[in-house]
C-alpha cells in the first residue's frame, strides 16, 4: 500500500448553515454538495448514532479534490484544542499568508497565532486559526520552492489541506503504527517548539517536543506530535464522532489487504472504495482505495 494525498478532513459542527456562511466568506470555500451520513459510514466510523445526521462538503473556490466534510453533530463542551491525543490541526497552502490574515481580522475565526516566518527558514510563513467548532486550520505560504519540501502550489487564495497535524502519547508508538499498518515509512524525530500545547498545558513557551513529518504521497505529509504526560485520549461519547477534526482521508494506492465497507461518497470520489480504521492515538483514518 502507498498511502498519499489528503482528499478529506472531516470536521463536527452542530450548525453547519453557520459553517457555510464562514467559511465562503472569509476562506472563499464553496458549498459543493449536501447529504446525510449513511448508515455504512456510521457503522464504520463508529458513529452509529448519527445516522441521517446532515452532512456538507466544501471545497477551495479554485480545486475540486479536496474538502472540508462537516457532520452536524454537537461539540463536547470539555473539548479544548491541542489538549488530547488525536487530529489536532489541518494545514491549508495559501498564495499569501498576510493578505489572508487581514481579511479574517473581526471575522468569526479566532487568529491563535499572527503571521510569521518559520524558525528554520524565512521561505515559510504562516498563521494559525481556530473555527467556529473548535477547529485549529494553520494557513501556510511557500515564498519559494525549497527542495526539501514537496509543497503543492496553491490553485486559489486558500486551497486544499497538505498537512494534517496528529498527537499521541509517544512518537515511537505513532510512527509503528503508520509503518507496520499503512507502510508509510518513518522519519528521524527531532525537537520542536509548538507554543499552543505549551499554553494549554500551561508549561515554559520555549518546551520542545518530539516532533516527526511521514511524508506520503500526492505532496502530503502527516506530522506527528508527541503531547506531554499529562494529555488525556480524546473524550468522545459512544455512538457520536470525537469533537474538532473527528476523521482524515487519503487516497489508498495498491492496497489489498484491507477490505472495502462502503462508497466513499466523498464529491469527486463518490464510488471509490472506502473503509476507516482507528491510529493508535484514537485518530479515525479513512482510507479511499484508488
Amino acid at each position: 500500500m502507498q498511502v498519499g494525498r489528503i482528499t478529506a478532513v472531516t470536521i463536527t459542527t452542530p450548525d453547519l448553515d453557520r459553517v457555510i456562511d464562514i467559511y465562503s466568506n472569509y476562506l472563499n470555500y464553496r458549498l459543493v454538495y449536501s447529504t446525510k451520513v449513511n448508515s455504512d459510514q456510521a457503522r464504520s466510523w463508529d458513529a452509529e448514532n448519527i445516522e441521517n445526521a446532515e452532512m456538507i462538503y466544501m471545497s477551495p473556490e479554485g480545486s475540486n479534490d479536496f474538502f472540508f466534510r462537516f457532520v452536524e453533530q454537537s461539540i463536547d463542551p470539555s473539548y479544548v484544542p491541542f489538549g488530547t491525543h488525536g487530529w489536532n490541526a489541518a494545514e491549508l497552502i495559501v498564495k499569501d499568508v498576510d493578505e489572508s490574515a487581514k481579511k479574517l481580522i473581526d471575522s468569526p475565526f479566532e487568529i491563535i497565532g499572527e503571521p510569521a516566518d518559520l524558525s528554520f527558514t524565512d521561505q515559510i510563513r504562516a498563521m494559525q486559526i481556530m473555527g467556529p467548532s473548535k477547529e485549529i486550520l494553520y494557513l501556510t505560504q511557500f515564498k519559494s520552492k525549497l527542495d526539501e519540501f514537496d509543497s503543492p502550489t496553491p490553485r486559489c487564495d486558500i486551497d486544499q489541506t497538505f498537512i494534517v497535524i496528529l498527537a499521541g502519547e509517544n512518537i515511537d508508538k505513532m510512527q509503528s503504527f503508520f509503518n507496520e499498518t499503512l507502510s508509510i515509512e518513518r522519519a528521524p524525530p527531532m525537537q520542536s517548539r509548538i507554543r499552543a500545547i505549551s499554553k494549554v498545558f500551561n508549561l515554559p513557551e520555549d518546551t520542545q517536543y518530539k516532533s516527526a513529518a511521514l511524508a506520503i504521497r500526492g505532496q502530503s505529509l502527516i506530522e506527528l506530535d508527541e503531547m506531554p504526560p499529562d494529555a488525556v485520549p480524546r473524550r468522545f461519547h459512544s455512538g457520536y464522532l470525537p469533537s474538532g477534526i473527528s476523521i482524515v482521508s487519503f487516497i489508498a494506492h495498491e492496497a489489498e489487504f484491507l477490505q472495502k465497507t462502503y462508497d466513499s461518497n466523498i464529491p469527486s470520489f463518490e464510488k471509490v472504495g472506502a473503509n476507516t480504521i482507528k491510529g493508535s492515538s484514537g485518530e479515525l483514518i479513512e482510507l479511499l482505495y484508488a
